[in-house]
This record gives structure tokens, sequence and C-alpha cells, in this order.
């Protein structure tokens, strides 16, 4: 017995003596994979905890309200209910308005035609076809025939040819 103690920690010893050779020569790339493969995990493990706590609360809530049902409580089922509702109403309303508001903002972007047509979609697709009709592709700059472009020249005078040094100067005239 004392003798396999005495083994284990000559093994820890070896073990804690290579590391502290090694350490000149620590692959961190390597480290920081594996930490975020780690982090994953936990991440994931956390998110399958919440899920199966939502999920556990859900059904004791489902049961108490079964039980209130079964044992024909329903003035305590009501009391419950109307504090559920209480709690949510408001929320409802902020979400109605902004809903309403967000609607009449992107149908006011949409063409006279288009509105009846679109105005029973949902949020989310009046907003992509907002976004796609808003994206615009760049237009060519209309030419006029007879008409001077206005060209910035960025040479030294000296390098400048005669109808060049015209145009300068009169640039810098005006």
């Amino acid at each position: 017995m004392l003798e396999g103690t005495t083994q284990t920690s000559k093994d820890t010893d070896e073990q804690n003596v290579q590391v502290t050779e090694s350490d000149g020569a620590v692959d961190y790339k390597n480290l920081y994979l594996q930490e975020i493969q780690n982090a994953k995990k936990l991440r994931k493990r956390s998110q399958d905890i919440e899920k199966k706590l939502d999920s556990f609360n859900k059904k004791v809530e489902s049961d108490k309200l079964n039980s209130l049902k079964e044992n024909e409580e329903y003035k305590a089922l009501a009391d419950e209910l109307q504090q559920k509702y209480d709690s949510v109403s408001p929320y409802k309303e902020k979400w109605e308005t902004y809903e309403t508001q967000s609607r009449e903002a992107l149908l006011s972007k949409i063409p006279e035609s288009d509105r009846e047509m679109l105005a029973g979609k949902d949020l989310q697709t009046l907003e992509y076809i907002v976004s796609k009709q808003t994206e615009q592709k760049p237009s060519n700059a209309q030419i006029s025939q007879g008409a001077t472009r206005n060209i910035n020249i960025n040479k030294p005078f000296s390098e400048m040819t005669e109808s060049e040094k015209r145009q300068w100067h009169k640039d810098m005239v005006s």
C-alpha cells in the first residue's frame, strides 16, 4: 500500500518536471483552440440546461393548472390566469403600437399602387421588400451635349500642356 502511494507521487513529480521543461515549446495556438472548444462545450451545456429548466417550469405550471381544474378550484385558476394576463398586457400594447407604426412607415415608402396588395403582409416581409426597393444601383451621370466638364488637374504647373495651363488659370481666376 505504501509502495503504491510513493509510486504515484513519483509519477506526478515526473509529470510536473515534464511540464516545466516543455514550457519553452508551448503550442499557444493549440491551447487557444482547445480553450475555444471547451468554451463552446460549456455554452452548449448551459443552453441545454436552460432549455430543460424552461421545459420543467412549463411542465410544473401545466401540472398545477391541471390539478386546479381537477380539484375544481376555478377561482384560484381564474386569479392566476388574470395575473398572467395583467403582466403581459402592457407588452402586448407596446408591440401592437410598434408594429402599426413600423408598418405605416414601411408602407409609406412603397408606391401607392402596391400598398393595398402589401398591407396584409407581415412586418419582416415588408422590411425585406422596402430594403430591396431602396437598394439603388449607381446611375451614370447624364451627359449634356456641348457642356464642359469640370476637370481638376493635379499636376505640377511645369508638367502641364498649354491647354491645361490655360484651364488651370481660368479655374484659379474664377
